[in-house]
């Protein structure tokens, strides 16, 4: 039974339940038994992963580690995080809690892998933006495999982008850079001036409000990866 540790962000959390639920209805499933088990912790009380690595929060480490431990209680064999951020700690935590993890951010290299891109241009939190922590993955799966980050001021969009898909304003018709879809639609158009072969929305936050394929200005050479589709994937994968 797999344990998700959610929360981060719940929205996204919930989401990952309903993308798990459509994968493997159309594998074939037409009964409740064909289904994961999966036990869903809202971890909403854990201190801001990405602040943490920023400089300017408490640590989310000891929370994870509580929770962690919690799900195995509960019978889980292996754990997930629906945070691209948190994996800063993927080895800590499955040492402190004693069970292995979905590790999303190699799992995510291995598809871009898989589709041939060398020039990935990478959507993610700030945190995980100033640790590189995607690069360390993607060097490790195929070292000629570059990744394309925003601009300082881009970035900006993309961090105004996850925040407000958080809040009622990814439910609003808004035209200005407070739309998080419109935020991701910059960054994208960004990214794609410079050349990248593939997009990746490493932080599961994006998929609220924002896929690439609608996206009107896409490139049908540009590749589109969403780190939360990859992660329902790999749950149903190891059911």
């Amino acid at each position: 039974m797999i344990g998700v540790i959610g929360g981060n962000g719940v929205a996204a959390t919930n989401r990952l339940c309903v993308l798990v639920e459509e994968m493997t209805t159309q594998a074939g499933a037409y009964r409740d038994a064909h289904h994961p088990e999966m036990i869903i912790w809202q971890a909403t009380q854990v201190p801001s992963r990405s602040m943490y690595l920023e400089g300017h929060g408490e640590s989310f480490i000891p929370g994870y580690v509580e929770v962690g431990k919690k799900l195995k209680a509960c019978g889980c064999t292996k754990l997930c995080m629906c945070c691209n951020t948190a994996h800063y700690a993927i080895g800590l935590l499955e040492e402190e809690i004693g069970l292995p993890f979905i590790n999303l951010l190699e799992e995510v290299a291995k598809e871009v892998n898989t589709l041939g891109a060398r020039r990935i241009g990478m959507m993610c939190s700030d945190g995980l933006r100033s640790i590189r922590l995607y690069d360390k993955y993607f060097e490790k799966i195929n070292p000629q495999m570059k990744l394309v980050y925003p601009s300082d001021d881009m970035q900006k969009f993309v961090t105004r982008g996850i925040c407000n898909s958080k809040s009622v304003k990814r439910f609003t018709n808004l035209s200005n850079s407070d739309n998080p879809n419109h935020c991701f639609s910059l960054v994208c158009d960004y990214l794609m001036e410079k050349d990248v072969d593939c997009i990746v929305a490493g932080c599961t936050d994006i998929r609220n409000v924002f896929k690439l394929e609608k996206h009107q200005l896409l490139s049908s050479q540009v590749k589109y990866i969403d780190s939360l589709e990859v992660l329902a994937g790999q749950i149903v994968s190891n059911q």
